[in-house]
């Protein structure tokens, strides 16, 4: 274990294989990998589309819950984020530990379909390896409306590499994707009405989604006057916006790296509507791919 070299390795850079697997895909579901301990709903198939933090256990300690995977349908293989802007060494690393679970949990004897995730052009030369031609697959497209174009090109490399039998789709396809797409509703996945209000879960455990394939800045704001700071940063963070030298806004991050509230500093404009100046904004993040700054908060 502590060498983590015991399984068959591929490509330049010996990335432990993922087998390709024959696995029935009708009326297909997804379970959060956070919610297996409470769910009976074992004709699910678990992801990981969530923030990293909520399953790291999966590589540092997988024996702790083989026996309550082997319960369920299928499992994905872990998607740790891989930003563009991250360096190359972590971006090698998270593709590394994504096929070590994966090639973990088959010698376990789970079902595991491959979650494909890249990020900058130079990730292409590993983050299609470890994968057997003709898998089934899946994906994500939720958080990438900005990145499109480098999603549709990381994905068209993915058909030619990998040649998947099937794409688990987590999100709505965008429509040049090609392939044998299975999509699976987000709302429906989480719990939540059409206009993403949460009828079962609580909000703060459904949004962190941006995981890569793109800029990690690449997020919509949902105002246009906000784009020169980004909505997501590093977990804790602050950033400011100055304008001529003058401070114009802090954004605040929350635990997750999403924001959380602005304080400006002008009445941008309107002092009518902005009588106190600095005032608050507060982050509303029940749609995660426009996210939108609310009302004042005084």
């Amino acid at each position: 274990m502590f060498l983590r070299n015991q399984f068959k390795s591929v490509g330049m850079f010996k990335l432990p294989l993922v087998k390709k697997q024959e696995i029935i895909l009708e009326d297909v579901s997804l379970i959060g990998y956070d919610k297996v301990n409470q769910s009976d709903d074992y004709e699910s198939i678990v992801h990981f589309f969530l923030d990293d933090y909520r399953f790291e256990s999966i590589y540092n300690n997988p024996e702790k819950k083989i026996e309550t995977l082997k319960q369920f349908k299928a499992v994905m293989t872990p998607d740790f984020s891989m930003f563009a802007e991250m360096p190359i060494a972590l971006q090698l690393f998270s593709t590394f530990k994504n096929r070590w679970v994966g090639a973990y949990l088959q010698e376990n004897g789970i079902c595991v379909i491959p979650t494909v995730r890249w990020g900058d052009l130079t990730s292409f030369n590993f983050c299609f390896d470890g994968i057997e031609k003709g898998s089934i697959v899946a994906v994500s497209t939720i958080g990438i409306k900005k990145q499109k174009a480098h999603f549709m090109l990381g994905y068209n490399e993915m058909l030619n590499r990998i040649k998947p039998s099937k794409v688990i789709c987590y999100g709505k396809p965008f429509d040049e994707m090609k392939g044998g797409i299975i999509e699976v509703d987000y709302a429906e996945t989480n719990n939540l009405s059409k206009d993403f209000f949460v009828k079962k879960t609580f909000i703060s455990e459904l949004f962190p989604l941006y995981k890569g394939g793109g800029s990690a800045n690449g997020q919509s704001s949902g105002n246009p006057n906000n784009s020169n700071l980004p909505t997501k940063s590093k977990p804790n963070s602050k950033k400011t916006l100055y304008k001529n030298g003058k401070k114009i806004r802090d954004r605040y991050y929350d635990e997750q790296g999403y924001a959380k509230k602005d304080i400006d500093y002008t009445d941008h404009g309107n002092p009518k509507e902005h009588p106190k100046v600095p005032h608050e904004h507060k982050w509303d993040w029940r749609n995660p791919e426009e996210p939108k700054r609310s009302v004042i908060d005084d």
